[in-house]
């Protein structure tokens, strides 16, 4: 989110020794969008996740795989969301300068998005008792997580390594969801 202006200095007055300076001035600071991906995040996928049911926890359900207490169940979205949010922000802060950057730019963003949308709305199909559509969205959501790391990596080893530890719990939730699909 920068804007780089280009300044040419000529030396004694000749054309042949250019050098090309960048000035960088940036629209956003830092802590503003920290604060707007974290905030940004985390409100709109609780929203969408908490109307899912999960606050009616999970004694409704059966025959699940093994008991997880109710408040694991609560907390393990907002965990989530913040995850996606830190990793989104450390990805954004990152000044981009070619084309092949930000082509892994907008990669990351439509990979981003998608995975917010599943990752949101996989407590619905689990809650409204759907063990094989929830556990096919799980796999989905692993795999664009997987496809999200990659793609932070490229931008931000600390982008990538939040993404991983994200990475690892939505594959976690998807055994568990598999084991109860077809279990």
């Amino acid at each position: 989110m920068t804007h780089t202006r280009q300044k040419a200095v000529h030396t004694n007055g000749t054309m042949k020794e250019t050098i090309v300076a960048r000035e960088e001035k940036r629209q956003i600071s830092d802590m503003a969008l920290f604060w707007l991906c974290l905030i940004g995040t985390v409100a709109v996928g609780l929203t969408i996740s908490y109307c899912s049911g999960i606050l009616n926890g999970i004694g409704q359900l059966k025959e699940l795989p093994m008991y997880l207490p109710d408040w694991l169940v609560i907390a393990i979205p907002p965990v989530l969301f913040v995850h996606m949010g830190i990793a989104l922000f450390l990805a954004l802060r990152e000044n981009v300068y070619t084309d092949g950057g930000r082509m892994v730019r907008n990669w990351t963003w439509a990979f981003w998005i998608t995975l917010m949308v599943a990752t949101a709305i996989t407590p619905y199909f689990v809650f409204h008792g759907m063990p094989t559509a929830s556990y096919a969205l799980a796999t989905v959501s692993t795999a664009l997580a997987l496809g999200t790391m990659i793609l932070c990596y490229r931008q931000s080893i600390a982008s990538g390594f939040v993404m991983t530890v994200f990475f690892i719990v939505t594959a976690l939730i998807m055994v568990y969801l598999g084991y109860w699909a077809f279990a």
